[in-house]
Formats: C-alpha cells, sequence, structure tokens
C-alpha cells in the first residue's frame, strides 16, 4: 500500500518510484510528504526529516548549513513537520554528523555517495584502453610479469615467454613498496628503459607500480597503465595526482579495505578528472586466513552491481603460495572479473621478491588457454555453452 504522498507509483513531489523508495519509506514518519513546497524533476540524494513542530527560525539555520556544503535544498511541508530533500554533490554532508544536529529527528540516505564511481544502469558501461587492449565488458585481460623489474636479461625472457602464452600486458615493478627496509626494493628509474625494451620486444603494453605523487610524470612517460598498490590505496595525496593524468591507474585494494573504502578510493582519481580507474581485488586479512589473507571473490560481483569500473583479481598476492594461483585464478574468472594479474618469474627460487607466489613461464601457459576456456563459458554476452554441458540425458536441465 501506498502512504499519503505516493501517487501513481511516484513519490509525490519528486520524481522517485515507489519500488525505488519502499525501502527507505519505513525508516521516515507517517506523515511524510503530504504537499511539495517547492518541486523539481530531479531525483533527491538525500532526505533530512525536521522534529515535528520545529520552528521557522531553527529551519532556516539548519538549511544555510547544508547549502554550505553545495546542496540544492527543496524544503517539503507535511502534516506535523518539514522535510528536506537534498540534490547535487552531498558527499561532503554525508561525511557530517547531520542527524545529530538541534532539530533533525532522521536522515535518509537514497542516492549513491559518489557519482563518478556508481554504476547508471541506464548507459551501457564502457571498457578502458590501456595500450592496445581493452578492460571491461566483452573482453578479458591476463597481466603478467614478474612482481619486480630485476636486471634487463631476465625481464626481456619472461616479457617474452608470457607474450607467447597469450598475456595481453606486461607487469614489472620498478619500484616495489616492502615490508622490511632491507628487503629489494626495486630497480627505480634504472628500471624505466628495461621496460620500455620490453613494449618494443613483445608489443605488450606496460603495468607497473607508482608509489610517490612526485613520480607521477617521470612514470607516466613509460607505462600504459600505473599501479597503486594495496598499501598505498589511502595514500591521498598520490591518489589526487594520479587523477591529474589521463593514463590508467589500476587500483587495488588494501588488505585491510572494506570495498566502500576502496570505492572511495577511486572517487579521488575519478573526482580529479581522471576516468580511466581498474579496480583490483587481490586478498584481505582475516581471521580465517591460513596465510597472510584471504581472496575475496565475492567483491567481484558486489562491485559490478554497484559501479561501472572494471574489476580484475590479483590470486598471486591473493595466496601467497604457487601451487593456489591456478584454482584462485579460474574461481576469478568464474566469478566474473574483467581479468587477472599473475606473477611469473623464469627462476621463482631465485626472484628478489614475491617468489613463492610466482608460476614459471610453463605453469603460465598451461593456465592461461584454461582461463579463456572459463571465460567463453561464463561470460554473460559471450557464446552459448554447449548443450552437452548443461543437459543429462532424459532431456532434463542440471
Amino acid at each position: 500500500m501506498n502512504p499519503v504522498g505516493f501517487r501513481a507509483g511516484v513519490l509525490h513531489g519528486t520524481s522517485i518510484p515507489w519500488r525505488c523508495f519502499d525501502r527507505f519509506y519505513r525508516l521516515l514518519p507517517a506523515d511524510f510528504c503530504e504537499e511539495p513546497m517547492e518541486s523539481t524533476d530531479a531525483d533527491p540524494e538525500m532526505i533530512v526529516v525536521l522534529r515535528s513542530g520545529l520552528e521557522a527560525p531553527l529551519r532556516r539555520k539548519i538549511r544555510q548549513r547544508l547549502e554550505s556544503h553545495g546542496a540544492i535544498i527543496s524544503q517539503i511541508e507535511a502534516t506535523s513537520r518539514y522535510y528536506f530533500e537534498l540534490r547535487g554533490e552531498i558527499a561532503a554532508i554525508e561525511t557530517l554528523a547531520v542527524d545529530s544536529w538541534p532539530g533533525v529527528e532522521k536522515v535518509v540516505v537514497v542516492g549513491d555517495q559518489s557519482a563518478h564511481w556508481a554504476l547508471d544502469r541506464s548507459r551501457p558501461v564502457q571498457p578502458i584502453q590501456v595500450g592496445s587492449t581493452l578492460i571491461g565488458p566483452g573482453s578479458f585481460c591476463i597481466i603478467a610479469g614478474p612482481c619486480a623489474v630485476e636486471d634487463e636479461q631476465r625481464t626481456l625472457r619472461i616479457a617474452a615467454s608470457v607474450a607467447a602464452a597469450g598475456a595481453d600486458l606486461f607487469r614489472g615493478g620498478a619500484y616495489k613498496p616492502r615490508t622490511s627496509p632491507y628487503a629489494f626494493q626495486g630497480l627505480g628509474e634504472l628500471a624505466y628503459p628495461v621496460l620500455e625494451s620490453a613494449r618494443e620486444e613483445t608489443g605488450l603494453g606496460i603495468v607497473t607500480e607508482v608509489l610517490d605523487p612526485r613520480e607521477v610524470e617521470s612514470i607516466s612517460g613509460i607505462a600504459d597503465m600505473l599501479q597503486v598498490g594495496s598499501r598505498n590505496m589511502h595514500n591521498y595525496s598520490l591518489l589526487k595526482e594520479l587523477g591529474q593524468t589521463s593514463v590508467p591507474v589500476l587500483l587495488k585494494r588494501g588488505f585491510a579495505s572494506t570495498t566502500d573504502e576502496l570505492l572511495l578510493a577511486a572517487e579521488y582519481i575519478l573526482s580529479a578528472g581522471n576516468p580511466n580507474v581498474i579496480l583490483c581485488e587481490r586478498g584481505i586479512r582475516c581471521g580465517a586466513a591460513s596465510r597472510e589473507v584471504v581472496l575475496d571473490l565475492g567483491a567481484v560481483p558486489e562491485l559490478h552491481q554497484r559501479t561501472h569500473l572494471p574489476v580484475l583479481v590479483d590470486p598471486s598476492h591473493g595466496s601467497g603460495e604457487a601451487y593456489r594461483v591456478g584454482a584462485l585464478a579460474r574461481a576469478a574468472v568464474a566469478a566474473g572479473a574483467d581479468g587477472v594479474l599473475i606473477e611469473v618469474h623464469d627462476q621463482p627460487e631465485a626472484a628478489l621478491s614475491d617468489g613463492r607466489q610466482a608460476l614459471t613461464p610453463g605453469q603460465f601457459a598451461e593456465l592461461v588457454p584454461v582461463l579463456r576456456q572459463i571465460r567463453a563459458l561464463t561470460q554473460p554476452d559471450g557464446e552459448l555453452i554447449p548443450e552437452e554441458i548443461v543437459s543429462v540425458s532424459g532431456g532434463e536441465d542440471r
């Protein structure tokens, strides 16, 4: 049953469909929205419920305070109270404790917090181009290579092997953030010409990590995609700087971060002007972890429900052990990932970083066609699954 104020399936005085608003209605008083005092066609992002009988001077004070943060306010009068509908940029207001302000009874958020990352179902989702590779709907991307660039000959050998096996992009860290200050930190600028040679010899686009806002410009000159590692997901100075470039950014989820925090980290880049952000699930720490992290594959469909940004999975960092990488990579593809990042090294036991989780070139070559086959069977807009896979004798569907 529609409450007073809902007519023809639409919230009276707004354009919010009843089916989209009913989950919020139970949070509001029964006299909500009898007569609109100000009308607008745009859907509100937030509703501020004022206390019953609140006097006009305090209503004006609350309205002015909200407007000072950039919101567009519409006032609605009900039987015994007033309401404010908020539109426009309300992300800053959502960080305030508005429900604790004198005269405010309740706050209900209707829209998404950040329009930049939020999925707009009325528009088709477009893939992001990285070099000559598309990442997103209708494509599947495999990024492979060593954790870090160690020397030129080895890097070029690995690049040639992953290219021959079917990788789309080559990964290799010029800089490596390490837990121990005594561990190998990468070659730094000495790795730049090595990565450029890898691109020239294989044709693969380059993915490499950036740690410092001051390095964004120089690394952008040799990288087709800049990687923000798990430790730097909350490096807001770096994220803002990355928003000033048009180079695609691979943003890894922090190992102690929620998906909401990942999306808001992406918002720093998006709101600064760079629309080319790709998310990456790489494992999180939790009480059930048998090793350092557990790969949260449930984040993949969740993020696809909430954002238009492509979602990749890193089964190497998400497992910490090479023997688990293949199984987790296969599961990531089945979960709907738009691609995977896999560490490959020709001598994992001699690797200067993350050797335990690196596949050999031979193991990687065996895994690639399997991942592509799974993708062909599970992608929503892909080829039809063969009938013998989904049917049994007798004609009953599995």
